[in-house]
């Protein structure tokens, strides 16, 4: 007869919780593109932010084959590598006026923008026909204030859409006088309308970090062939361009406006949300951080394993030693010990005074070499 066992739970109680760490939803790789409401109708609504995965299926929200938005997506989708999807949103027309008078215009650029970024999660922007000044102004000046790139394209050498270069989010490629068409604005191949986002569309498909934007091919643009002078017109105002050279067509720069690497800024906005991310894990997953060395070393813990995900795509510096052997770390992180913690900031439990130094990994755009032939 067997002898019936009374539940362990009686004498050790055992209960195992499931903590799921936070996800994130941070997106350095997604485009959104603004265009014009389609002339016809289609079988799919635009009165909302929406995406697409191949340029045909704009043909179901109204749009032709011969609209800017469909050309966009072709320019975009063409790159290797491509997105996986484009955001797409049209800028609205309001009533201006009233009785006989009464007319519609485009929304100030700014409220499409804000719109699109509370219905998707986007990166980068590019307008697909809105190139006035006023437009491409504004848009830098939301760009700068959200923490996205903007990139906008011209065919004219001295009719860039802007003249501030102070911008740090926003650059600007020239795609006009491409070879074999001539110099008039309006004998340009369609596709190097879209050169900037054929450009960030190609670029955003590496990890943040480990791209350069400088000597990349982009698939349907045209190079344009430039003179000394306009070479030297464009780098003064940190102006991008696509040129030939040993014959490869490739992208010259990779600035933006205020002279900042593309890569620099997209690296820096990556490793801010990632470190975010890692810490705010370490607080959401565990039942309680003490503010004790310990718990301080947890956070240290995050911040570092972020750092090192930064070395391992290429955006921080790897260890490097000097001539003497003395070590040059990559980076470096500070926290402060919990007996520095004053009464106050215990009992505030915030925790201040982390912080951390990293040295960016850079790339190599020009080399210069000296030889010598001797006998």
């Amino acid at each position: 007869m067997a002898l019936r066992n009374n539940p362990l739970d009686d004498i050790v109680k055992c209960n195992v919780e499931i903590t799921e760490p936070a996800s994130d939803d941070a997106s350095f790789n997604s485009i959104l593109i603004v265009i014009p409401a389609p002339a016809a109708a289609g079988t799919l609504s635009t009165s909302k932010t929406f995406s697409v995965s191949k340029a045909d299926e704009l043909l179901d929200y109204g749009y032709s084959v011969n609209d800017s938005a469909y050309f966009a997506a072709e320019a975009a989708f063409a790159q290797n590598p491509a997105p996986d999807k484009l955001y797409f949103c049209v800028r609205q027309k309001v009533a201006v006026g009233s009785g006989e008078s009464a007319t519609t215009e485009y929304e100030d650029i700014k409220a499409t923008l804000a719109r699109a970024n509370g219905e998707a999660g986007f990166y980068g922007v590019h307008l697909s026909e809105f190139r006035t000044r006023t437009d491409v102004e504004g848009a830098a000046a939301w760009t700068e204030a959200n923490e996205k790139i903007l990139g906008f394209e011209y065919a004219s050498i001295s009719s860039c859409p802007t003249q501030n270069f102070s911008y740090y989010r926003t650059f600007g490629i020239f795609s006009g006088q491409a070879d074999g068409y001539g110099s008039d604005v309006s004998d340009q191949p369609k596709a190097n309308e879209f050169a900037a986002l054929a450009w960030m569309a190609k670029c955003f498909g590496y990890d943040p970090g480990s791209e350069t934007w400088n000597l990349k091919s982009l698939a349907s643009i045209v190079p344009s062939v430039l003179s000394s002078a306009d070479k030297t017109a464009l780098e003064r105002n940190n102006i991008n361009s696509f040129l030939r050279y040993a014959g490869s067509n490739v992208t010259i720069g990779g600035k933006t406006l205020a002279g900042e690497g593309i890569d620099v800024i997209r690296f820096r906005d990556w490793l801010k949300n990632a470190m975010q991310v890692n810490v705010f894990n370490v607080l959401k997953t565990n039942r309680k951080v003490p503010y004790t060395d310990e718990g301080i070393a947890m956070i240290q813990g995050a911040m570092e394993t972020t750092l090192a995900s930064g070395q391992t795509v290429g955006g921080i510096a790897a260890t490097q030693y000097d001539e003497d052997g003395n070590e040059i770390p990559g980076f470096t992180v500070t926290v402060p010990r919990s007996a520095d913690v004053t009464d106050v900031q215990r009992k505030s439990r915030k925790l201040t005074g982390c912080k951390y130094t990293a040295r960016l990994a850079g790339a190599i755009h020009v080399v210069e070499i000296d030889g010598y032939l001797t006998f």
